[in-house]
């Protein structure tokens, strides 16, 4: 590793590397934490417009590579002040890196036996705010909600295994007790 710059490039490659040798997501994960801390840490790939944010999202995520058939996607993920989503899964594995500010992950657990369509019972199982440099991973199916606590934009490096939009994923209503399929989800109800 030493001084050398690390590039979005290096990144891909190393990604694609890690891709053809391990497919436990386990292992793949343990193997793409240190490269996402070290290019969050790198920052010269930043443009001044990964912090533009879809006003009524507010946050956007900006992509930054993705393969033909949809893996091995790579995101910069701008939250707007103070903005959150809701607890939601990813249908694939997830390295996150803080790169500007901190990011709040609070994790869930769902406690239901799943046997009733459409609901749902999450409680919480953990919470761990990132800042740059610092890293959360998710296995495919592991539940988290998102918030960004500070008066800043703030910016996150998003490795996924599949491309979000291209997979099964759900989103999660804690007071409702609701499950349904994430909006970005390939998921039709009824398919």
């Amino acid at each position: 590793m030493g001084d050398a710059p690390y590039t979005l490039h290096q990144y891909v490659a190393d990604l694609r590397a890690i891709a053809a040798e391990a497919t436990e997501p386990g292992r793949v994960i343990a193997r793409v934490r240190p490269l996402a801390r070290r290019l969050a840490a790198q920052r010269d790939w930043v443009r001044p417009h990964h912090y533009a944010i879809d006003p009524e999202a507010g946050m956007r995520m900006h992509l930054l590579h993705e393969e033909a058939d949809h893996t091995l996607a790579v995101f910069v993920v701008a939250w707007g002040p103070g903005q959150s989503v809701l607890p939601h899964d990813h249908g694939t594995w997830a390295v996150v890196a803080g790169v500007d500010g901190p990011e709040v992950n609070t994790f869930w657990k769902r406690v239901d036996d799943g046997s009733r369509e459409g609901y749902a019972e999450v409680v919480p199982a953990g919470e761990h705010a990132i800042a740059a440099g610092e890293v959360v991973s998710m296995l495919p199916g592991a539940i988290h909600s998102v918030r960004n606590d500070s008066a800043q934009v703030t910016l996150s490096l998003h490795t996924y295994g599949i491309n979000t939009g291209h997979t099964h994923r759900f989103q999660y209503d804690v007071a409702a007790r609701t499950v349904w399929p994430h909006p970005r989800s390939a998921f039709t109800p009824g398919a």
